[in-house]
């Protein structure tokens, strides 16, 4: 009777957990300080930020505190700010993460479509080690760019809370677009379609 019992208590906690993990996976972060866009309102109208904000005070990713330098695969350090009058996406992700691991191939085939353009794709391997990020990448036979956020740090900065998290930024620098779930081929078009 007590081997029962004890059986439904933890499968209560399991479900509980479970319960738990899926309903905070699928709220929305705030993405930035000072007064960024929700990651689920839509994108603002031209000459506004989702909050209301007049133009001139939007969100300029590319200025401090937001830039940052970031080690890729290769060793070159990379800095956000060197990519101004780019459009840019950015994918915070893990190998641990199973709805990162689910758009990567979508990532690449927009990599794919656009390495030659004025999209730049940044791909930031979150508190993870080189080698482990590395072997990961090689092992998929993934060609995008992926920078090392090892001590979590830039995702610190960018309140990174759910995995995947991406940013759309225009290429004046500008945040338009932020969402903290995983993105279709489509959606990520969608959004990069929406830069200026």
């Amino acid at each position: 009777m007590k081997k029962n019992a004890v059986i439904w208590v933890v499968a209560a906690i399991l479900v509980a957990i479970a319960v738990f993990t899926v309903t905070n996976y699928n709220k929305q972060a705030v993405l930035v300080p000072p007064t960024p866009p929700a990651a689920s309102e839509p994108a603002p109208a031209e000459g506004e930020t989702s909050s209301g904000q007049a133009a001139d005070n939007r969100l300029n990713l590319l200025e401090a505190p937001y830039d940052f330098t970031l080690e890729d695969l290769n060793g070159n350090k990379v800095k956000l700010s060197s990519f101004k009058g780019k459009k840019i996406f950015i994918n915070f992700w893990t190998t641990w993460c199973p709805y990162c691991v689910e758009e990567m191939p979508d990532i690449e085939k927009l990599y794919q479509e656009t390495k030659d353009g004025d999209l730049v794709i940044l791909t930031i391997n979150s508190g993870e080690s080189k080698k482990t990020a590395q072997e990961f990448i090689e092992k998929k036979g993934f060609t995008f760019p992926v920078l090392l956020d090892i001590d979590g740090k830039v995702s610190q900065l960018y309140e990174v809370a759910y995995l995947p998290t991406s940013y759309f930024i225009d290429s004046e620098g500008y945040l338009v677009k932020g969402v903290t779930q995983g993105l279709s081929l489509e959606a990520m078009k969608a959004y990069v379609d929406a830069l200026d």
